[in-house]
């Protein structure tokens, strides 16, 4: 063979490895798994209107479940102890909202003026910045030629319909929300059990059907714990704000102790909204700025207290989770649903690590959710 011929003889190809049909089908199920995923978080986002209720629902439900089946025990029968369960329920509701109905409806009358207080406040404030800008601004006025000022700019005030006309407006669609969230609620204690059987059936064998049992049982009576414990909390919480605003002789202050309670079943997210609330509420409200921050700061010193002191002392730690989750779950179901996405998220994520708990199929699921 000849130099010329060796040199144009065509290189044997190198065998091209052929792709595994089994790991396409995994990155193809994978994908469509995320897609699938991304059509239901937007279907719920959607949907919240059905979807947040029926939550509410299934969360109440769980956390009423142990009294009723104590007056079912007692000979009660079902319908009537739900019913007075739920009749309970209301009952409550209906006198935080007596509470706080008056200082909420005097509170947006007289917003305004306590907004026009807290801007009237940062003004003197930043005084001094202001007088400084204004030298400055006489100084370049001074340098310039004449004639180069610039036009006038005309500002014409639009007319915005009223506050309290937005909060009479949304009360119907709340009040409605409300009421299917306690018919659920009734409907969910009454039939639960029966619901529970037809879910024990699809177990293969009797052990695995005891497992089912006892797992929803040990979940309703955990989370009925947690849920009223953390309730509780909140609530005295609530009252100490509220007894130091009051102490502090701000207005409302029985409203700011309710929204600071409330808020504070959203953690991180809801302590800092109460004390961005209460810096409004205390700068326009006082005589001077420096004593208006007394009322976010008490706050503040109330809230370490609950949390870093109550909260592990009576919740302890067994059912505390992972400050990610949180915040994730957090974001999430704050950009689906909203304020009541903020308040349901972590008893929602407290719920499933209680089951991911008990189902042995979930453990990696568990020790995700759990700090």
């Amino acid at each position: 063979m000849t130099i010329e011929t060796a040199v144009t003889a065509p290189a044997a190809e190198a065998p091209v490895a052929e792709a595994d049909p089994g790991s396409l089908l995994i990155w193809r199920n994978r994908l469509l798994g995320a897609i699938l995923g991304l059509l239901l978080l937007s279907l719920l986002a959607l949907a919240s209107g059905v979807v947040v209720p029926i939550l509410v629902a299934i969360l109440v439900s769980l956390m009423l479940a142990p009294p009723v089946r104590l007056l079912v025990a007692l000979r009660v029968p079902r319908s009537l102890a739900s019913l007075f369960i739920v009749g309970i329920t209301v009952a409550a509701l209906a006198l935080v909202v007596i509470l706080l109905a008056r200082p909420a409806l005097d509170w947006v009358a007289h917003a305004p003026k306590a907004i026009e207080q807290f801007s009237h406040q940062l003004r003197e404030l930043a005084r001094p910045i202001a007088d400084a800008s204004k030298a400055t601004e006489k100084i370049t006025h001074m340098s310039q030629p004449a004639g180069n000022e610039a036009p006038a700019v005309r500002v014409i005030a639009s007319s915005e319909p009223d506050t309290l006309f937005h909060v009479l407006s949304a009360a119907p669609g709340v009040i409605a929300s409300v009421i299917a969230t306690l018919v659920l609620v009734f409907v969910f204690l009454l039939h639960g059990d029966d619901v529970l059987r037809k879910l024990v059936e699809f177990a293969p064998d009797w052990h695995a059907k005891r497992g089912v049992v006892v797992a929803t049982r040990d979940a309703q009576r955990e989370l009925s714990a947690y849920v009223l414990t953390i309730s509780m909390m909140n609530a005295a919480l609530g009252a100490a704000t509220a007894a130091a605003l009051w102490w502090l002789d701000l207005p409302d202050a029985l409203l700011w102790g309710g929204i600071a309670a409330l808020l504070n079943f959203a953690p991180y997210i809801g302590p800092i909204v109460t004390s961005l609330a209460l810096t409004v509420v205390g700068i326009g409200s006082a005589r001077t700025p420096w004593l208006g921050m007394a009322a976010p700061g008490i706050f503040i010193a109330l809230h370490f207290i609950e949390s870093f002191l109550v909260t592990p002392l009576l919740a302890g730690r067994r059912l505390k989770l992972d400050p990610i989750m949180i915040f994730l779950s957090l974001l999430l179901l704050g950009w689906m649903w909203g304020i009541a996405g903020l308040l349901i998220a972590v008893p929602l994520l407290t719920c499933f690590k209680i089951v991911a708990s008990r189902v042995p199929a979930w453990a990696p699921l568990a020790k995700l959710l759990a700090a």
